[in-house]
């Protein structure tokens, strides 16, 4: 698998489409920073399925759009396309290319795609199974990751490992069997509750349809008897149905007959009504009419009053016009005198004004002139100050010059004073600093001396450490190994003891005298009486094969027992050995020759000798009998067995054949517990042991850690760099004083210089100054002269001004007192010509009310006389209105009286047709009572009563006992309660279900086995393929390391805890020539990448990635290191592409193709590609 192209739109700083095509042999990508390299390699992250925000160095989402610049609008979407050459068939598809595509918008949505299909995330992760391409795989390694490696962040070192070693289905495979097993788990416990929900329902539900069985044969007994109820009821019912008809039939007569006469009553109430209603109308025509008289009367009341109130003012009206007609006379006079008075001084005041005119215009001349001679002796004035300006700006240049030079000749002075000053001081603090250099310089001596004693203690108690760490791998082998017996032991005890217990491969007869307490279940079988060891026990149990179920008792009397018992269960049939009847032979037979008696490999107890004696007293065991003949043998009853167990023959037969895989195993089984109970404690003891041998040499090693003195030696060599700072500090000092005193020298001669120069050139420029203080003085009297006849001719001004101001102030107070006096004549006029009008107007007003008081006394008299009529037709129609009134109350009071006859015949009504309605609630109440028997018993007992209304009855039972029967069996039925009338066929549906759930049970049991069983496989061939991938890594990273650095520097990999490989971490050990660092992490920058890139050559040894990303992990090399890095690069370019993000030169100059990135616009990455291998 190779990776092909790279297409990356839109995505961070790239707003454009842009290609990056990758060759085999090294890609490097170059450019500034911040011009967006890293973002590459964040593009190549993100499309593999990168998900953790963080990692792409951005805030969230939307920030990985292109989010425009100062002449670019904002991106929409992120898109990045990663192909690959499917040559080799390494990812899981028929596909020799394939493209996998990431795409994400603004708005929040994103699709993966495939090949242009749209996937899954899932799906591109299933695609990269196992190939060392993922997001956290070693084919991306950034520097920050350097330090993840040395420092195992996360477990990174074994993630790495896993990758390499293709674990990751497995561990995959184990996620998934452990979920289904925690939802088998959970079905299981789901089935489990339901199975005991519904048996306790099923419980509940057999009670009830038993109930319900004993309740319908009750229920059909009371229905019987019901029914007979019902016919005798039905009889009564006719009889009083029948009497109530004719009682309604009579009460509905005598209504009638009352109705007829209140209708009668009714119809006369009416007629007076009629008449009752015009002789109202009558008097409300009369009260209509009289109240219209009234009215009459107010209005003319009303207009007598106005006519006496108009009279009354018009007469004040008169009194008010005479009074001002009077007074006006007066006023004319004096309007009259005061007019000619004021026009008078009009004319006085105008003749005055017109003098003052003529004076104000002499004036004006006058202030003109003085003006002019004012502005000739102002101009003459700034024109000699203008000079003065001049001539005392060349005075200060001159003032100034002088000024200078006399400061630089003291400035010049006191420089050479204190350069010569600084000169003696830097001389005796040089002598000061060379004091303390040499005791600066012994200090170093003696702490370099105390840190070789403290890194000589360090390095030996590192010594022992390892050396104590080295035991503890020792006895840490050496404890898996006795676990593993330990285990194997035990394993094998449970498997001995369980068929044992369980007399596996033994009769049921066997069994079954076993466990009865009637009997002698002590008594032993014969497989359990003899032992023999591991070697001789094939060819002894196939012998006495035969024998092996034999019960040893201790006499007849036992086993006839045990015959019995079997016998009376019907449990087959069991043989016996009677110890009682055995006896010990007083000489034994000899042995053939090449054959040892079995008597002497079997272990027997002392009182089953002669049981042991009986089956194998005259049975020898040898290597090969076909070798062996009988002729030599006095006995013809004696047997001979090979060891292998293949054969055993006597004087006249011979058996054999093959050996089974599991002969063997049943002979001395009781005994070998015991042997193997002994065995185990022995292991578990010796497990103990160890596990306390390695605890004391950790707590060894934890005693030789706190002796370590890291900090003291770091705090030593600190402060030896301190002093050696100190020191170069004082040298660069010294130095630099004498630096200083060369250039004081130096400085003090070009003073000295300049002081001869300056005292030279200051004589002339005093010279010119003088001359210029003396033009100076001269400019300053005359300017004196011109500014005292200015001053003269200003006042003068400033005098004629003032007297011309007064004038024309007084000329405008005069003008304003004529225009006054014209205001307030044509005032004095105006109000003349008014008066004159209203003395016209009032005139007329009083002919007017004169003419108005004659008519207004007219009307009031007018008014008084028709007022007198009206009273008098008042008291006419108030008296027929009184007698109209007296005849309608007593019309009312008649009408009244038949209304209250009426009403009482209402009520007689009323009292009927409560009695009738007593009468039908009666007749419905039979019809309800018929109706709920009726009902009752179609709803209780499924009858028609319309059926049964004609039947006899079928009983001659009197209703009494009838009665008593019913209510005994409803009784009973009350007594029985509810029940649930679907309970017998509930009962037998709840039966099925149980019963196919428990099937279903047992499917997820043995669904849950094999899912154990799949966990316990799927995790010992990853603990393996993990421990084989370790051991392998291991010496390539021994190997990679020393190729790295030198031949004579030390590394190693060790397992944290190699009793847990599932959860093991990986420790790493390196120690470059000359250091001994206690910790990995204590390596230079430069180690630490070279210790990493070691590693992540060593697994490339075994797994190489189709593509590995180096994002600036060259940073911290030097050139030396640069130059073994992309050796070691060039040498593994062969099987796997390289994309090299750097800065370094060197790193440059060994790749194959260069990108160069730059940001010609700002904001916006562009790519530019440079191909060196033409060049080569």
């Amino acid at each position: 698998m190779r990776l092909k192209t790279l297409e990356i739109k839109g995505f961070k700083s790239f707003a454009d489409k842009t290609v990056l095509n990758f060759d085999e042999g090294i890609t490097g990508v170059i450019g500034p920073n911040g011009c967006g390299k890293s973002n590459i390699i964040d593009s190549i992250r993100w499309v593999i399925g990168e998900h953790k925000i963080s990692n792409l160095r951005s805030e969230n989402q939307s920030g990985l759009v292109f989010n425009g610049s100062k002449t670019r609008s904002a991106s929409g979407m992120a898109e990045v396309s990663l192909t690959f050459e499917n040559t080799k068939n390494v990812l899981p598809t028929e596909f020799t290319t394939v493209t996998i595509t990431r795409k994400f918008y603004k708005n929040g949505d994103s699709e993966y795609r495939l090949n242009d299909v749209a996937c899954r995330l899932k799906d591109i992760h299933n695609l990269f199974m196992d190939t060392g391409v993922s997001t956290d795989s070693y084919a991306i390694i950034e520097l920050g990751m350097v330090d993840d490696i040395i420092r195992d962040k996360e477990n990174s070192r074994r993630r790495m490992l896993e990758q390499a070693a293709g674990i990751s289905i497995y561990k995959t495979r184990k996620k998934e069997a452990k979920s289904k097993l925690e939802a088998t788990e959970g079905d299981l416990n789901r089935i489990e509750d339901l199975l005991f929900e519904i048996n306790n329902n099923l419980k509940t539900l057999e009670s009830q349809a038993r109930k319900a069985e004993r309740f319908y044969e009750v229920k059909k007994e009371y229905r019987e008897i019901s029914i007979e109820l019902a016919k005798a009821a039905l009889e009564g019912f006719n009889v009083t149905f029948r009497e109530l008809s004719d009682k309604q039939q009579e009460e509905s007569d005598r209504k009638l007959q009352l109705e007829t006469e209140i209708t009668t009553a009714e119809a006369a109430v009416e007629q007076d009504k009629l008449h009752f209603v015009a002789k109202e109308r009558e008097l409300q025509v009369l009260q209509k009419s009289f109240n219209e008289l009234v009215a009459t009367i107010r209005t003319k009341e009303n207009d007598k009053n106005l006519a006496a109130q108009q009279l009354t003012y018009l007469r004040e009206r008169e009194k008010n016009i005479n009074d001002f007609l009077n007074n006006a006379e007066g006023q004319l006079q004096g309007l009259t005198t005061s007019i000619e008075f004021t026009e008078k001084q009009v004319v006085e005041e105008a003749e005055v004004f017109e003098s003052m005119e003529d004076e104000l215009e002499t004036l004006r001349e006058m202030v003109e002139e003085k003006k002019e001679r004012f502005q000739q002796k102002k101009l003459a004035l700034e024109t000699l100050r203008n000079d003065q300006q001049r001539w005392q700006r060349q005075q200060f240049e001159a003032e100034k010059k002088v000024a200078v030079a006399d400061t630089s000749v003291q400035n010049l002075q006191r420089g050479i004073q204190q350069l010569q000053e600084e000169k003696n001081s830097r001389l005796q603090q040089i002598t000061q600093l060379e004091a303390e250099k040499e005791t600066l310089q012994q200090t170093i001596t003696t702490s370099k001396t105390e840190l070789d004693e403290m890194v000589r203690f360090q390095e030996e108690t590192k010594g022992k450490i390892l050396a104590t760490q080295s035991d503890i791998e020792g006895l840490r082998d050496q404890l898996v190994d006795e676990n593993r017996k330990l285990d194997s032991k035990k394993n094998e005890f449970d498997l001995l003891k369980s068929l044992v217990d369980s007399l596996e491969g033994y009769p049921e007869s066997i069994k079954f005298l076993k466990k009865n307490p009637e009997w002698n279940n002590e008594a032993p079988i014969l497989s359990d009486v003899f032992f023999c060891k591991e070697e001789y026990r094939t060819c002894v149990e196939n012998l006495l094969e035969p024998y092996l179920n034999y019960y040893v008792v201790n006499n007849v009397a036992e086993a006839v027992q045990a015959i019995q018992l079997l016998d009376t269960h019907k449990k087959g049939k069991a043989n016996f050995f009677i110890l009682d009847q055995f006896r010990i032979p007083a000489n034994g037979l000899l042995a053939p020759a090449g054959t040892i008696p079995a008597l002497d490999v079997v272990e027997i107890e002392e009182k089953y000798k002669g049981l042991g004696y009986h089956l194998l007293g005259k049975v020898f065991i040898g290597e090969d009998i076909t070798r062996l003949e009988f002729s030599q043998v006095s006995d013809d009853e004696i047997c001979l067995v090979e060891k292998s167990g293949r054969m055993h023959r006597g004087k006249f037969n011979i058996t054999g054949g093959s050996v089974g895989l599991f002969e063997g195993k049943k002979l001395g089984r009781a005994k070998n517990l015991e042997k193997l109970e002994a065995e185990i404690k022995e292991l578990e003891a010796t497990v103990g042991s160890l596990r306390v041998q390695i605890q004391d040499k950790h707590n060894q090693v934890l005693g030789y850690n706190s002796q370590l003195n890291d900090n003291n030696i770091n705090a030593a060599r600190e402060k030896i760099n301190q002093l050696n700072n100190q020191l170069f500090g004082l040298q660069n000092r010294i130095e630099n004083f004498h630096h200083l005193i060369e250039s004081g020298d130096k400085r003090l001669e070009e003073m000295q210089q300049s002081l001869t120069t300056n005292q030279e050139s200051i004589s002339g420029v005093r010279e010119e100054l003088e001359n210029l203080n003396d033009r100076v003085g001269e400019l300053q009297d005359s300017i004196t002269e011109a500014d005292r006849m200015a001053q003269e001719v200003e006042q003068q001004f400033n005098m004629a001004n003032v007297q011309f101001n007064n004038q024309n102030l007084q000329h405008t107070r005069q003008h304003s007192k004529v225009q006054a006096l014209k205001q307030e004549l044509e005032f004095k006029r105006k109000q003349l010509t008014d008066l004159h009008a209203q003395i016209t107007s009032n005139k007329a007003q009083l002919e007017d009310a004169v003419a108005n008081i004659a008519a207004a006394d007219e009307k009031r008299s007018v008014a008084e006389d028709g007022l007198i009529e009206l009273f008098r037709q008042r008291e006419e129609e108030e008296k027929a209105l009184n007698e109209k009134d007296q005849e309608y109350h007593n019309f009312r009071n008649h009408l009244q009286e038949l209304e209250t006859t009426l009403r009482a015949k209402q009520r007689a009504r009323e009292q009927l047709d409560q009695q009738l309605n007593v009468v039908k609630d009666k007749v419905n109440e039979l019809k309800l009572q018929l109706a709920s028997m009726k009902e009752r018993l179609s709803v209780e007992f499924k009858v028609n009563l319309d059926e049964i209304i004609d039947e006899q009855r079928t009983s001659e039972l009197p209703v009494d006992e009838l009665q008593g029967s019913a209510e005994r069996l409803k009784k009973r039925l009350e007594n029985m309660g509810e029940i649930n009338p679907t309970a017998i066929e509930a009962y037998q549906e709840m039966k099925k279900r149980y019963e196919f759930i428990l099937e279903q049970k047992t499917d997820l049991v043995n669904a849950k086995d094999s899912l154990l069983a799949t966990i316990q496989e799927v995790e010992t061939t990853a603990n393996q393929k993990f421990l084989d991938t370790f051991n392998t890594v291991k010496e390539n990273f021994i190997r990679v390391f020393k190729a790295l650095f030198t031949e004579e520097d030390q590394c190693d990999m060790i397992l944290s805890d190699p009793e847990n490989l599932a959860d093991t971490g990986i420790e790493i050990i390196a120690k470059p020539k000359g250091k001994r660092p206690a910790a990995i992490t204590q390596l230079s920058g430069g180690e630490k990448t070279l210790t990493a890139t070691a590693l992540l050559f060593a697994i490339y040894l075994i797994k190489p990635a189709p593509f590995c990303i180096l994002d600036e992990v060259d940073a911290p090399l030097d050139d030396a290191n640069v130059g073994k890095f992309t050796n070691m690069i060039r040498k593994f370019s062969d099987n796997s592409q390289f994309i090299i993000v750097t800065h370094n030169k060197q790193t440059m100059a060994a790749v194959d193709v260069i990108y160069g990135v730059t940001m010609q616009e700002p904001g916006v990455s562009k790519l530019v590609p440079v191909d060196f291998r033409s060049l080569n």
